[in-house]
């Protein structure tokens, strides 16, 4: 052992220091330890891994979705690996890194339309953040663990004069008025699981009474049982207050969220100076206030395409008037809306411009063929990254380079840019999307958010 005192040891080193020891001597001279032992190597941490893909029925019954695949990527976007959903549409692996890039191929259709892909793709994505990814494959949905019932409700309320917004948060045909005091929605479709609780659903009529004063009523309704009448009879108690609104304001539309359902939709125009609002009803203290506003700045066509360029704005919260307080940027965005040459032809892309919003979702939508049948198949790729980076359609698709690849037609790219008062930080916009987040209240991502669209699409 080094027989000094530390204080006389940190002289040793300074005059060292002074005359220029070559760093090796120096270290072996003024380290803490004589020992010639090494250190203890380091084990290296494995992270652990897991997606689970899910597929939703009419009645929120979700089954394991297992048409997927996760490629695991590097940095240039070179599939590194490859792992395929189980028997219950999970897929979960080991890492040595804590931050991973990836891309989730998935079987999709949606209503009439052919089988195709969904793709997409995660830049530095939390190894260990339990991701979610919801499927969607019409043809696919199982609803026999479903109870549906279709027929229609008669709304008794307050006489009006004229009805100018009838509005449910069920799917309904049409509506029809049987006179003054009664409104029929008629092909009313309510799903619950079997043996289960059927979800809370509201009704609404707004319009004017003999005095042309503006009046609203509204129900809910959590009981779908049929009856022998074949109609469901409800008596509307809720009644809507006048509500002002500060001016000036845009246009913007505001809805109610009530345990995951939306309810009392409304379009508000430019400076409207009130509005009728159901402030009032027994799940107020549950409720959340949703309102969203856009500015367009570019709308063209030409025979090559359309261009859109707009901002967005969203503002949940649970005090309505903080809520009406949502106003879309006018601030045009510093994009090239010429040769949209922020997306460079080798992969690069770079947003900085747009100061202040750093996540990037970057979507192309592609003409492709099914290999075999050469048949339409429709394709969409979306990338999540930071404002500036490669995309992840740099790559190849490996395994799916037949239907995918650089001379595939585009039919259109669309840029989303955003940002949340929540937070600044790229790693949070990336979790919350991995994680497949569903939630609307106050303290989610979305509850202050603003975005940037552009979008081209060729003809």
């Amino acid at each position: 052992m080094l027989n000094s005192s530390p204080h006389s040891l940190f002289s040793r080193c300074k005059k060292n220091l002074f005359l220029f020891v070559p760093l090796t001597i120096f270290l072996q001279a003024c380290g803490g330890s004589g020992s010639s032992s090494e250190s203890e190597p380091v084990e290296p941490v494995e992270y652990t891994f897991s997606l689970t893909s899910q597929l939703t029925n009419s009645c929120g019954v979700s089954v394991p979705f297992t048409h997927i695949e996760l490629l695991l990527q590097d940095n240039d976007w070179q599939t590194v690996a490859s792992h395929q959903a189980d028997e219950n549409g999970v897929i979960t692996f080991t890492s040595l890194q804590a931050r991973l890039n990836y891309t989730l191929v998935a079987k999709n259709q949606h209503a009439d339309e052919a089988e195709g892909l969904n793709i997409v793709s995660f830049f530095q994505a939390k190894t260990t953040t339990p991701a979610m990814y919801h499927a969607q494959f019409d043809n696919l949905v199982d609803n026999s663990s479903c109870e549906c019932v279709t027929q229609d409700v008669e709304l008794k309320h307050r006489p009006f004069a004229l009805r100018s917004q009838v509005t449910s948060s069920l799917n309904f045909e049409t509506w029809s008025a049987v006179d003054d005091q009664t409104t029929i929605f008629e092909n009313v479709m309510a799903c619950r699981e079997i043996e289960g609780e059927w979800p809370l659903q509201s009704f609404s009529v707004l319009g004017e009474d003999v005095n042309q004063q503006e009046i609203g009523t509204s129900e809910f309704l959590a009981d779908f049982s049929e009856n022998v009448e074949g109609v469901w009879s409800v008596p509307a108690f809720q009644v809507a207050d006048l509500v002002e609104l500060s001016t000036p304001h845009e246009d913007f539309s505001t809805l109610q969220l009530i345990q995951t359902n939306e309810h009392f939709l409304q379009e508000i125009v430019e400076n409207q100076s009130h509005l009728l609002l159901f402030k009032s009803h027994p799940y107020v203290s549950e409720t959340f206030y949703q309102s969203n506003a856009s500015v367009t700045f570019q709308e063209t066509s030409s025979i090559f395409g359309d261009t859109t360029i707009k901002s967005h704005h969203q503002l949940i919260s649970a005090n309505h008037q903080q809520s009406f307080e949502v106003e879309a940027s006018k601030q045009r965005p510093e994009v090239d809306d010429i040769n949209f040459s922020e997306i460079k032809a080798d992969g690069s892309y770079d947003y900085s411009a747009v100061s202040g919003y750093p996540m990037a979702v970057i979507s192309f939508s592609y003409t492709a063929y099914e290999p075999q049948t050469q048949l339409l198949m429709p394709a969409t790729w979306t990338h999540y990254g930071r404002e500036q980076g490669t995309i992840a359609m740099s790559g190849p698709l490996t395994g799916y380079e037949n239907i995918i690849n650089s001379d595939t037609a585009k039919k259109s790219t669309k840029v989303l840019l955003q940002k949340s008062s929540k937070t600044s930080d790229y790693f949070d916009y990336i979790e919350f999307y991995q994680g497949g987040n569903l939630d609307k209240n106050e303290t989610s991502l979305l509850s202050d958010f603003r975005q940037y669209e552009i979008e081209i699409s060729l003809n």
